[in-house]
């Protein structure tokens, strides 16, 4: 039994990002006002009412400085809707693909079919309670120094280096990319267009990782709702199908004890997708994958079969902007619209929508039927991540 095909994004909502709260005297608003804010926005672009969401579907994504174990039906209060079906996003930043997949698979069984999938944070105004580090963090990495993930990505991006050859040239490329898409996006934070020197010249956070390498916190708030195929087709916008997806967690390649840190989760999650929707590589027109680091994305590339392993040529030669061969990062990205904590891989859904619906304004692709979202989550040491996911969205089911 597929879900393919079975359910369609009908409606997306995005707040502004910003990066309020951190300071005494800024304006500030707390979790519970971006997540009834994202709702709403939801909500009017598809055409529906709160109401409509009594007794159907909501997918409420936890965040990572938010220890509230019952945070779907908190969310629920915090909306004021009763629903049939409580699912939560534990995935981190793999979440929001993930849970396209859960809800559609809710939807194709007939436990509902509306589903509010749902996300915010806001960690520069709110300091919620922190579960201190786990196990291997605290007796493992934290006594010899290895501080959060930009430590751990610049372990990964110093082999990635030394494997593959790759050059702040090629990280570049894919850094002033992703910003000239930002400069863009009316909706993105940072949008004053960058060049491969101003790359090159920002500075060291953990080395080879750069300052433009890495991703932005921030506050905001996002959601989509997802529909039956038979209710997407009598919506206000056009539908976008689910077509393909897969999930992969704890992935390990090679030896457990010694897996191989270059490749994600992403491979086979993947293959799944493109199994699973039957669309061709070549289809793809768009590519918006979890941009935690600019590596990432390069082995994401990699991962989901668009070039072979360690590939200069593919990308010294590949055009990645909105109108070249192959538009990646077309809304900028996390690393340019803000992580609000595990919100942020949303970011990848919402923009794949909107490109596939024609609405990606200056940013559009042309001719574009299909496009892929990725999430990754949890930065383990010493392997890839633990969490990843896969979609292939498509305007036609």
């Amino acid at each position: 039994m597929s879900i393919k095909g079975k359910a369609a994004v009908v409606g997306i909502g995005e707040t502004p990002t910003d990066r309020l709260g951190g300071k005494p005297g800024e304006p500030r608003k707390s979790t519970a006002e971006y997540l009834a804010w994202a709702a709403r926005l939801a909500i009017e672009d598809a055409g529906l009412t709160k109401k409509d969401f009594d007794g159907q579907g909501l997918a409420a994504i936890y965040t990572t400085n938010h220890s509230q174990p019952f945070w779907p039906e908190e969310v629920a209060a915090i909306l004021g809707i009763s629903p049939g079906v409580s699912l939560a996003g534990g995935n981190g930043g793999a979440s929001s693909v993930s849970l396209l997949g859960h809800a559609a698979a809710a939807i194709s069984s007939g436990l509902c079919d509306l589903v509010l999938v749902i996300a915010a944070a806001a960690p520069f105004s709110e300091h919620g309670g922190h579960r201190g580090a786990h196990g291997d963090t605290r007796d493992f990495e934290m006594p010899f120094g290895v501080m959060g993930p930009n430590c751990k990505i610049s372990f990964v991006m110093s082999r990635y280096m030394h494997e593959s050859g790759m050059t702040d040239d090629h990280f570049g490329k894919v850094a002033v990319t992703g910003r000239y898409h930002a400069s863009l996006n009316p909706n993105a934070y940072l949008r004053k267009p960058i060049t491969l020197e101003d790359y090159k010249k920002s500075r060291m956070i953990s080395d080879p990782i750069r300052l433009f390498d890495c991703v932005m916190p921030a506050n905001g708030g996002k959601a989509y709702i997802m529909a039956s195929a038979e209710r997407a087709k009598t919506m206000r916008k056009p539908p976008v199908f689910l077509l393909g997806w897969g999930e992969c967690n704890n992935a390990s390649f090679g030896p457990r004890y010694r897996a191989n840190p270059l490749i994600t989760g992403i491979t086979d999650a993947g293959k799944r997708a493109f199994a699973m929707s039957g669309v061709a590589h070549k289809d793809i027109r768009c590519l918006n994958l979890y941009d935690d680091y600019i590596a990432v994305v390069m082995i994401q590339i990699e991962d989901l079969g668009f070039c072979g392993r360690n590939d200069k040529a593919f990308f010294e030669k590949t055009d990645f902007t909105f109108k070249g061969d192959l538009p990646i990062q077309t809304s900028g990205g996390m690393i340019n619209c803000g992580q609000p904590s595990t919100t942020g891989g949303m970011l990848h859904v919402i923009e794949t929508v909107r490109q596939i619906r024609g609405e990606g304004g200056e940013r559009q692709v042309p001719n574009i039927k299909f496009g892929i979202s990725t999430g990754v989550g949890a930065v383990n040491y010493g392997k890839n991540f633990g969490c990843t996911a896969a979609a292939i969205l498509g305007s036609e089911s």
